[in-house]
């Protein structure tokens, strides 16, 4: 008898873990995208390079952002990866895209080009990224500290080096904010970028 009611007892507790178990909920995860600017917003160039064509790349990030988990700070020397805030697909492509879809824009041109082009288009130059830091505080700003370098066709020395380090205020708290302010740092680059292919 006090076997039988030591059962009854056990599966009771069992069916109780169980029930519980089943409503608990994981977070879903949220997807986000770099988005090319206004052009008004970062003042179209009044020039343009004309026949100019551009290839885009290579372009590096540091270890900690080479993951689908969208990377933030929370101290300076203090990272934060929320595994349910990613990007939609994968940052090194959504960077290269934006930036050549701003510079399309910036420089009223249609030749620019993402690699790989080796087999159907030929740059004049080609803009190759070393990105230092690409992250931000909510609530607060976007981060982005880059080494870029500007060759010339034909040409394996850097015909351009430049350091930027840009930052941009977040106008909200959440990682929308922070996204959108991510996407005006993209623009902002590709302007500095404009400027110097223009003097070329």
């Amino acid at each position: 008898m006090v076997s039988s009611a030591k059962n009854h007892l056990l599966l009771l507790l069992f069916l109780t873990v169980v029930v519980s178990g089943c409503g608990v909920t994981t977070p879903k995860a949220i997807y986000y995208t770099l988005t090319p600017s206004d052009v008004a917003a970062i003042k179209k160039t009044t020039s343009s390079p004309g026949t100019l064509a551009i290839g885009i790349g290579p372009v590096k990030f540091p270890g900690e952002l080479e993951r689908p988990s969208i990377v933030t700070r929370s101290g300076e020397n203090r990272l934060v990866i929320d595994e349910f805030q990613r990007w939609g697909g994968s940052l090194e492509k959504n960077f290269l895209r934006v930036m050549a879809d701003n510079l399309t824009q910036l420089l009223k041109t249609d030749q620019v080009m993402i690699r790989p082009w080796e087999h159907y288009f030929q740059p004049d130059v080609r803009i190759a990224l070393d990105i230092h830091q690409f992250d931000g505080r909510l609530g607060e700003s976007a981060s982005l500290k880059v080494t870029w370098v500007i060759y010339k066709e034909g040409k394996k020395t850097g015909a351009v080096v430049h350091r930027s380090a840009l930052n941009e205020p977040s106008a909200g708290e959440g990682y929308d904010a922070l996204v959108a302010a991510q996407s005006q740092l993209v623009a902002r680059l590709a302007k500095e970028i404009a400027e110097v292919l223009l003097k070329l």
